[in-house]
């Protein structure tokens, strides 16, 4: 790791890192916040990324390099022409770029959504292999049953905040789904005994990104967590509902779901809304009332999806009920 270097906006930090290593740039676009396009005069393009500071960047170079070892090459890699440095409190990496598709991954599509979960289970099947060499990476239990816990507790929180935006009926119905899966849960830890994997921890749709000659990518590991595979393919399957229609049938119709139709636990994890409570909460924690966008977003698939989510999660119960 370079030596720190502090103060400054991230670009005058890059421009005065290049500065050091005698590389002229040609262009610095943003990205995202965290995320900067470079391209030198030599015709080399990479990103640099923000992260939290050093053990998570370690964690995830560390990683990578082993998985990429393990026969997985699904994902960026780092740079080794320019080292990582310190930047304030934080750590600046460089990533390989991966030149986009014209056209980008979509849940919408039912091909994509199961190239996506192929992707992802060979991600996970490759990190079982590596799982043991990792030394930046916590041994932590994870706990996902005490995050369902905390989401649904701040759900409730913002109660009188959403009374605006959700009719009552439509709050405590969302709010009772929350409720009926903890209590089914009955305490039990996902998938408690199941050997762990690296699950990737954040698999929303623009974290598989299509390379231009059509191979598919997952990037940005900064979820990354040891856990039990069970945990990212709830995440998977629960982001698919809201295009799928709703749908269990369809859900367990995909290849790496099907013995799932007879585990308890995935049944009551689909009957959690997750997904409503995180945007909610988000809304509220960082004040993003005026995102026409996001708000017109989740009118529609909380409000207008709500009696196709009512359907979908009374068949979750009388499944459950019936194993």
């Amino acid at each position: 790791m370079s030596r720190k270097r502090a103060g400054g906006t991230l670009r005058g930090c890059l421009l005065s890192y290049f500065k050091q290593m005698n590389v002229p740039i040609r262009a610095m676009k943003p990205i995202k916040p965290d995320l900067m396009l470079v391209q030198t005069e030599k015709g080399k393009t990479l990103v640099a990324k923000r992260f939290k500071g050093e053990k998570s960047l370690l964690r995830q170079m560390e990683f990578l390099t082993l998985l990429r070892e393990s026969g997985f090459h699904n994902s960026y890699v780092f740079s080794e022409s320019f080292p990582p440095f310190e930047y304030g409190a934080k750590s600046i990496g460089f990533l390989s770029y991966i030149p986009p598709h014209e056209q980008s991954f979509t849940y919408r599509n039912q091909r994509e959504r199961a190239e996506g979960l192929v992707l992802l289970k060979k991600m996970h099947a490759a990190s079982i292999r590596i799982s043991h060499r990792l030394r930046y990476l916590p041994d932590l239990p994870y706990n996902q049953v005490s995050k369902w816990k905390e989401r649904l507790a701040e759900f409730k929180r913002n109660e009188t905040i959403l009374r605006p935006f959700l009719p009552e009926k439509v709050y405590q119905g969302y709010a009772s789904m929350g409720k009926w899966a903890l209590r089914e849960l009955k305490g039990q830890e996902i998938g408690e005994g199941e050997e762990p994997v690296i699950i990737h921890g954040d698999l929303a749709h623009h974290n598989f990104l299509r390379r231009e000659d059509g191979k598919l990518f997952l990037i940005d590991f900064d979820l990354m967590a040891r856990a039990p595979a069970i945990v990212d393919d709830l995440q998977y399957a629960n982001r698919l509902l809201v295009y799928n229609g709703y749908s269990l049938k369809n859900i367990l119709s995909m290849r790496p779901f099907r013995d799932y139709a007879v585990s308890r636990e995935f049944l009551i994890g689909l009957g959690y809304p997750t997904d409503i409570y995180r945007e909610w909460n988000r809304i509220c924690r960082d004040n993003l009332w005026t995102d026409r966008r996001r708000m017109r977003v989740m009118h529609e698939y909380t409000l207008n999806d709500y009696q196709e989510r009512l359907r979908f999660f009374k068949k979750i119960k009388h499944a459950v009920d019936n194993l």
